[in-house]
Parts: structure tokens; C-alpha cells; sequence
């Protein structure tokens, strides 16, 4: 797991590794509990560091030297769970490079770039994750409440089951590629600009998806008829011959601009149990 990765110093030791298994212990620790140690201090530092500590111990057999690396990863840090990889990974090919490293300022510097590693991109990791995350449930949960609203348990399982292969693809491919690739990732990343792309990408399509969608989830249809002299003028046969889904699609814009506006989404409800009722008297 060395090649392509960080440049790794000779020292008058021999050199220690991280095998597979190693690196597989790190990344079932941070994606299966990600938030087990979360709080208002600290976040997820303590559940970092726990995904940290054995191969912190491996690496590091004299315990100053366990210490120090223990003091590096429990300052604060919090970011969108399944890309929590990226900076573990990067982490970790760190850490085998410093202990393979003789003492000195080169290797102090390497210690010092850590945090700095960890600081400055938890805040864009959890920026882009959690809009990514946003747009991703939000196909998934209109896939799968297409199922749920007609009856059928495929729908539970089917947003479980895909909820579940996009946290792990993320987690596993964020902790390894960054583990592999090392300081080469954020190059590459500045260079491509693929983050800003998926992203453009994802959104798009997650507003598609929620927008076509918005007559089947929007129960609202005017269905009474007003009589003008020997004319029967039917609201809704009219509104859907200009545009299907017109009075969903227009109740649904209105509740989002008021949203925009602060308006909780409790005020929301009761603002809609209102106009209904409303509606239903005048129509």
C-alpha cells in the first residue's frame, strides 16, 4: 500500500507498514460509528482518534511517541461522516511516513501538517457532503416513496439498501484514495475542479427528479366546478389543460418561497390546515 502514495524516508529502523487489514480496521471504525462520540466540545474528534488509535499504536511502539500522535488528533474536528475518509486516509499515510522518519525538523514539520491537513478541509468536505448528501437522499427518497406510497415494503428497503451502498461508497473510496494518493489528491482536486462538477451535476439532477415528482406527492387539486349561466367551468380540467400539475406545482413554489423567509415549517403546516380549510368552504 506504499507505491504512489508519499515518499517514504529511510531511517536506520525497519520500516513500518500499514497492511490491508489495518487500513480496513480504520475505515469499518469511522463508517460504522461515526457519530457514536459526537458533543459540543469537541465533536467527532474522540471517534477520529478512536479510528486512529491502533494504527497510531503500530506505528509508534515507543509510547512518547504514541502520546504526541494521540495529543495531534484530539483537536476538534467535525465534518459530513462519509467524507471523513478523506482526511483519515490522508492522515494515515502521514502518520507511516513520520515514523519512518529520524528525528529532526523535517519531520517536526510533517507532524505540524497534520492538523493543518485536517483543519482546513473539514470545512469544504462538509460543505460539499452535505449538499451532496441533501441531493443523493433526495433521489433516493423519491425513488423510494413511489414504492412506500403505494403500499409496498420494496420502498423501505430499497432507501435503506441505497442509502447505505452511497454512505460506504463514499467512506471506502474517500479513506483509500486519499490513503494511496496521499498529498496528490488535493492537487488533483484543485487542478480537475471535479468536486465543483459533481456537484453542478448531482444538484441538477436531484431538482429534476424532486420537481417531476411534485404532482404525485402534492395532493392538491381544485375540484369543484363553477356554474356561469349554462357554462359548467371545471378549476382543475382547466388548470390541467394549460399545464398538468399546475396547482401542485404553484402551491409547492409558494411554500418554498415562504421557507426562504423563515417561516418554520410548523408555521408551514398550520398555514396550509388554514387555506384548505378556506379553499374548501369557498369552492
Amino acid at each position: 500500500m506504499t507505491e504512489n502514495r508519499m515518499e517514504q524516508p529511510m531511517n536506520e529502523n525497519k520500516i513500518i507498514s500499514l497492511d490491508r487489514k489495518e487500513l480496513m480496521g480504520v475505515f469499518l471504525r469511522f463508517s460504522c460509528f461515526p457519530m457514536v462520540t459526537i458533543n459540543y466540545e469537541r465533536f467527532q474528534t474522540l471517534q477520529y482518534f478512536s479510528a486512529l488509535a491502533p494504527v497510531l499504536k503500530k506505528l509508534y511502539p515507543n509510547k512518547e511517541d504514541q502520546i504526541s500522535a494521540a495529543k495531534r488528533h484530539m483537536a476538534f474536528y467535525n465534518t459530513t461522516p462519509e467524507w471523513m475518509g478523506f482526511t483519515l486516509g490522508m492522515n494515515c499515510a502521514q502518520e507511516e511516513q513520520i515514523a519512518n522518519m529520524p528525528q529532526g525538523e523535517e519531520r517536526s514539520a510533517l507532524e505540524d501538517s497534520v492538523n493543518t491537513i485536517k483543519a482546513s478541509l473539514m470545512g469544504p468536505l462538509a460543505g460539499i457532503g452535505d449538499s451532496l448528501r441533501a441531493t443523493v437522499e433526495a433521489i433516493i427518497g423519491a425513488l423510494a416513496a413511489g414504492f412506500a406510497m403505494n403500499g409496498s415494503i420494496f420502498g423501505a428497503i430499497l432507501f435503506f439498501v441505497l442509502g447505505n451502498a452511497y454512505y460506504f461508497g463514499i467512506s471506502y473510496f474517500g479513506f483509500f484514495y486519499t490513503y494511496k494518493n496521499g498529498m496528490k489528491v488535493i492537487r488533483d482536486m484543485n487542478k480537475s475542479g471535479i468536486l465543483d462538477r459533481l456537484m453542478e451535476s448531482a444538484t441538477i439532477l436531484g431538482m429534476t427528479a424532486v420537481g417531476a415528482l411534485i404532482p404525485s406527492w402534492v395532493g392538491f387539486k381544485l375540484t369543484s366546478a363553477i356554474q356561469i349561466g349554462d357554462y359548467v367551468l371545471n378549476i382543475q380540467q382547466e388548470l390541467d389543460n394549460i399545464i398538468p400539475g399546475l396547482a401542485p406545482l404553484a402551491l409547492t413554489i409558494c411554500l418554498a418561497w415562504l421557507y426562504k423567509k423563515n417561516i418554520s415549517s410548523l408555521k408551514l403546516v398550520g398555514l396550509i390546515f388554514v387555506f384548505s380549510l378556506i379553499i374548501s368552504l369557498i369552492l
